[in-house]
């Protein structure tokens, strides 16, 4: 399963060099909606008309840290392939980002391994420079060196989900899209999310949890067809836990959905039943 955790954090956009006009809202303040040692549970599946499988688990962990002297975050995602799809395509992900408050990225390590492919990244980021300075290593290019642009917009994954989760919701406009950049190997990509309103979600194992909802765009290629939004749900409330997603492929769809959550910031004021509920 190809870029697992890019699903998990629903990142399949247009690669773009420049930097993002409209970068999303964000709150300030020491209110955040995560707090240390919170963990989000997820599973991963692959849907074909109405038949839906489990393939992958994942989890998301943040905790405080100390990194040169200062107080900061350190925030850990984790994928891996269910046992019995092991024998076929076995599939192993680590994220690791150290960032200070108000999600300013200090560091990133990758380690995928996605049966005989494997790819490996260190990023040390460079303000000052406008710069982040990358050591890179894949099965496809090698070991390499590559400074790439860095900007106030610009985030790894796992600091681009936490940056996210601390968006301002009182300055969304339904139907706006809003525009973000990432970094993964030595590219910079854009991702366009776009508020479609809210709505109740039914999450299997959890229950009916009053959400917000999000588009995300998804580029046409060898596995998505392009024009099409995967979706992501978040908790309504000031935890802001993605809590289901849903991506559509060429043949069926991936989905994540959360399956346990431990150590929230807040109370989880958006559940509202274990029911399903119109």
């Amino acid at each position: 399963m190809k870029r697992i955790l890019i699903f998990l954090a629903l990142l399949s956009p247009l690669a773009l060099w420049a930097q993002p006009k409209n970068c999303i809202p964000v709150r300030s303040g020491d209110d955040l909606p995560y707090a240390p040692g919170e963990k989000l549970s997820y599973a991963l599946s692959y849907n074909w008309h109405a038949v839906a499988t489990d393939v992958a688990s994942a989890y998301m962990l943040i905790d405080t840290t100390r990194f040169e002297g200062n107080a900061a975050w350190h925030a850990l995602l984790s994928a891996k392939s269910a046992a019995f799809f092991d024998i076929f395509f076995k599939v192993r992900e680590r994220f690791d980002s150290w960032f200070l408050p108000g999600v300013r990225p200090l560091k990133f390590i990758r380690d995928t391994h996605e049966g005989s492919y494997f790819a490996w990244n260190l990023y040390q980021y460079d303000p000052a420079a406008g710069i982040i300075h990358t050591d890179l290593d894949s099965q496809s290019a090698g070991k390499r060196q590559v400074d790439i642009p860095y900007g106030d917009c610009t985030f790894d994954l796992p600091a681009l989900l936490y940056f996210t989760r601390n968006m301002d919701i009182s300055s969304l406009s339904e139907g706006q899209t809003y525009h973000i950049t990432f970094a993964i190997d030595e590219d910079i990509q854009v991702l366009n999310l776009t508020f479609k309103g809210r709505e109740r979600k039914y999450v299997k194992g959890v229950g009916t949890i009053a959400c917000m909802k999000f588009g995300c765009s998804v580029m046409a290629g060898e596995m998505f067809e392009g024009n099409e939004d995967a979706i992501l749900w978040i908790s309504d409330d000031d935890n802001r836990i993605p809590v289901y997603f849903y991506a559509p492929l060429r043949v069926g769809g991936v989905a994540g959905r959360l399956t346990a959550y431990q150590g929230l910031a807040h109370d989880f004021t958006s559940f509202i039943s274990r029911k399903k509920v119109k």
